[in-house]
């Protein structure tokens, strides 16, 4: 199975950010205001958004290009660079110099966040940088064993790409998978698998998701409104739930300790896409998936799933 994984060809489509952790000590206030002082000591960069799922993807084995839209600023071209070393093909990040590059920076005093500062913008797309992003998708579509939708509610997926690019992938035979965002409910009809969270639940159903009960109950709604083959609804630390035509599957959480859960979203839908192209039953895939994201969860700060957390020797 670890050998098949590097047989794919995996194309994310979505919003791409740059994560920078910054990390220091706060030992005095400010003279100016009544504020503490962050001495920063040491600070990394890490692809963020859709690029953290490429990352995940690489780190399997799989063949990955990411498809998105970088502004024309710095941070664009740390994020190519990034690309670059990681082994992700990149041909399809288009830049505009019309938008700024999603950037997120959180601040440490030691290992406690205190501050995050985010700089993006979320407006839809222009008609002829979206006709750009169809036209990449095109391409991809002709290799592809797989597309992942991953929605941040930045502006790359409007709902006609969405739905546009579904319908195609139907047609060619490849599988869908979309993490998202429910500002365009009615448009991811017709995916593979939908994997919200249980916030994400709890706000399209307008109830608690707070027992094992009520979770398998979310799960089967949703698939049906959503009008997708599977959908899997994600509880942290309470595991997760696989609903389709078969039924309905609770699938109970690891014990852990947990270092940090950032990302740990992109390292299900990443394990599911890579292992169901290699040829495992989607329940399988979503088990593999949840230990998987139980063993990043372990590791401080963003850590890409790896073939050996999946298939320990």
């Amino acid at each position: 199975m670890k050998n098949k994984l590097g047989q794919q060809h995996i194309c994310v489509i979505g919003d791409v950010m740059l994560d920078i952790f910054s990390h220091g000590g706060i030992k005095r206030m400010s003279p100016e205001a009544p504020v503490p002082i962050l001495d920063i000591k040491k600070e990394r960069s890490c692809l963020g958004g859709a690029l953290n799922v490429c990352h995940n993807l690489v780190s399997l084995g799989a063949d990955t290009e990411i498809i998105g839209v970088l502004g024309d600023d710095p941070a664009a071209f740390q994020l190519e660079l990034l690309c670059e070393e990681k082994h992700i093909r990149r041909s399809g990040l288009l830049r505009d110099n019309r938008r700024i590059t999603t950037c997120k920076t959180r601040f440490f005093d030691g290992d406690k966040a205190v501050l995050r500062v985010d700089k993006e913008q979320r407006d839809p797309l222009s008609s002829g940088l979206e006709k750009a992003l169809v036209l990449e998708i095109d391409r991809a579509l002709e290799r592809s064993h797989a597309l992942i939708l991953q929605d941040y509610n930045k502006g790359v997926l409007g709902p006609e790409l969405i739905k546009g690019t579904i319908e195609k992938a139907k047609e060619a035979g490849i599988p869908v998978f979309v993490d998202p965002k429910f500002d365009h409910t009615d448009s991811y009809a017709g995916a593979f698998l939908i994997k919200p969270n249980r916030r994400e639940a709890e706000a399209l159903l307008s109830y608690k998701i707070d027992t094992t009960e009520k979770a398998v109950k979310a799960a089967e709604t949703l698939q049906k409104q959503l009008h997708c083959d599977n959908l899997l609804l994600t509880l942290g630390a309470d595991g997760m739930v696989l609903a389709n035509a078969a039924g309905s599957e609770h699938i109970p959480g690891h014990p852990l300790k947990v270092a940090d859960i950032t990302g740990a979203g992109d390292t299900v839908i990443a394990v599911v896409a890579a292992l169901y192209c290699s040829g495992l039953t989607i329940g399988e895939c979503v088990h593999f998936a949840n230990r998987a994201a139980a063993r990043v969860c372990e590791e401080p700060g963003v850590c890409p799933a790896t073939p050996d957390m999946i298939f320990p020797e």
